[in-house]
Parts: structure tokens; sequence; C-alpha cells
């Protein structure tokens, strides 16, 4: 195995940190100006916690393949480096399409409170307008979650596509 090829991977993995680095930087500044809480806390059907517990699990899962591309010891074969990428590609999709299913709980719990309006007075209204409101708060919550989740899983496991095909090309030219 050349310098390169052990080089090129090491420093994959030192981006990697930087990049988990400045990540937990941005979410420690959401959680210190309260943001975090809010969206946690306003997510009333608890699937922005799902899907914050999926991207902390992806992105365990993200550095220890970091960090086993850069052994060379190990041989990895294409397609098992296919395949390992293809849990992160569906975790990524995943957590997008929890956003959308908060989604549409959020307008579903939205719409309820209509359905139980008996009358049409200033106080049922109010009250059904902040029942509604609770439902909008589910529905934008869990889609922006959705969303910041598969966009921050992307680009890990895009870093990650890219050092294995680094890995991959310098094993073949070594061959």
């Amino acid at each position: 195995m050349s310098q390169s090829t052990i080089g090129g991977n090491s420093k994959a993995l030192q981006q990697g940190l930087i990049v988990l680095g400045l990540i937990l930087f941005g979410g420690y500044l959401l959680f210190d100006l309260g943001l975090m809480g809010v969206l946690l806390e306003g997510d009333k059907s608890r699937l922005s916690w799902l899907i914050l517990a999926i991207w902390i699990a992806m992105t365990g899962r993200w550095l220890h393949l970091l960090r086993r591309i850069e052994d060379t010891e190990r041989t990895l074969a294409e397609d098992d480096m296919a395949r390992l990428l293809n849990h992160g590609w569906f975790a990524a999709d995943s957590v997008l399409k929890i956003g959308l299913l908060g989604t549409i709980i959020g307008f579903i719990l939205m719409l309820a409170p209509i359905g139980e309006l008996t009358s049409f007075d200033a106080a049922s209204l109010q009250s059904a307008l902040a029942a509604m409101s609770a439902g909008m708060a589910v529905a934008l919550y869990t889609t922006l979650a959705g969303l910041i989740a598969n966009i921050i899983l992307r680009f890990q496991f895009q870093m990650l596509a890219e050092a294995m095909q680094k890995r991959l090309i310098g094993e073949a030219g070594d061959a």
C-alpha cells in the first residue's frame, strides 16, 4: 500500500472529525439559544426525537466507517463498501420521510379541532385556533428536523463515499 493512500484516508477521518465538530458546535449554539428546545418541545408527536436518534446512530456509524477505511490491513471489496454506504443513504432518506410523516400528522392534529366545533362564537374559535397552532407546530418542526438531518447525513455519507473511492483507486493502483 502506498504512503499517499494511507495519508489520504487518514485525511478523510480528520476531515470527518472537523465536520462533526462543526455540526456539534452548531447544535450547541442552537441549544444555547433555546431553539433546539423549542423544536423538540413543540413536536408533540416526538418524531423529532426519533430523527435525532437516527442521526446520532448513523453519525456513529459514519465515524466508524471512516476509521475502518483508514485501516490499511483490512481489505474492503467494492461490494462491501457499496453495501455499507447504502445504509447511510437509507437512513438519510428515512429521516426525510419521517419528517414528512410528521407533516401529515401535524396537519391531522391541526384540522381535528375544526371537527369538534359546536358553535362559532369567539371563545370557541379562539380555543380551536390555539389547538390548530399546536398541530401546525408538529407539522413544521418535524419537517424541519427531517430536512436538516437529511442534508447533514447526505453530506456525511458523501464524504465517506469519496474516501472509499480514493481507497479503491489507491488499491487498484497498487495492484
